[in-house]
Formats: structure tokens, C-alpha cells, sequence
């Protein structure tokens, strides 16, 4: 399932392998925070994996991995930024030119 509208309140969780994770991807997690509550554009579940594509205050486009652990719970297992290819496709499905 995808969609780009509003989806009920959920939490997120960050645990010390998400850290540890994060770390290894060079990525900060105030940016996931900022995908994650500054309006993500895309959504793809897939089972209770979902993954989440924003950008950051700065602009970069990031993708989110997470697990759904209970209805509308999730733990932040991974995080990486996204790479131009990726950033077209999320453009042309959003209907922008590039």
C-alpha cells in the first residue's frame, strides 16, 4: 500500500541499534525526525515493513526503514540518503519536472 495523505498519529521509535545504525549510514537522527514528523511525501508498506522518503530541514531527500512493532507503533531500523535516480522517481510520481 501507498500514500502520500495524512495517516493517523503513530509513534516512532528510536532504540540503540537504530543509533548504531544511523551512525554506520552517516545519517543524523534529527534528520529522521524531520521525515518523519515534517510531512514524508512518500509511504510503501510492505507487510509490517515501512519505509518513508522525505526531505530534511535542509532539503536532503532521505529514506526511512521501519518495523511495525503494534498498530501504529514503529521502531526506526535504518536510514539512508537518497540518490539521484531515486529523487527523479519520487519526482516524476509526484507529477514534478525535473
Amino acid at each position: 500500500m501507498s500514500y502520500t495523505d495524512s495517516v493517523p498519529e503513530e509513534v516512532y521509535t528510536f532504540t540503540e541499534r537504530t543509533y548504531d545504525n544511523l551512525a554506520k549510514a552517516g545519517v543524523n537522527p534529527l534528520a529522521v525526525t524531520d521525515v518523519l514528523y515534517g510531512g514524508a511525501v512518500g509511504r510503501r508498506r510492505i507487510g509490517a515493513a515501512l519505509q518513508i522518503a522525505g526531505r530534511d530541514r535542509g532539503g536532503t531527500w532521505l529514506g526511512v526503514a521501519l518495523i511495525e512493532e503494534d498498530d501504529d507503533e514503529y521502531t526506526v531500523t535504518s536510514a539512508r540518503y537518497l540518490d539521484a535516480d531515486e529523487i527523479a522517481a519520487i519526482s516524476r510520481m509526484r507529477g514534478e519536472q525535473r
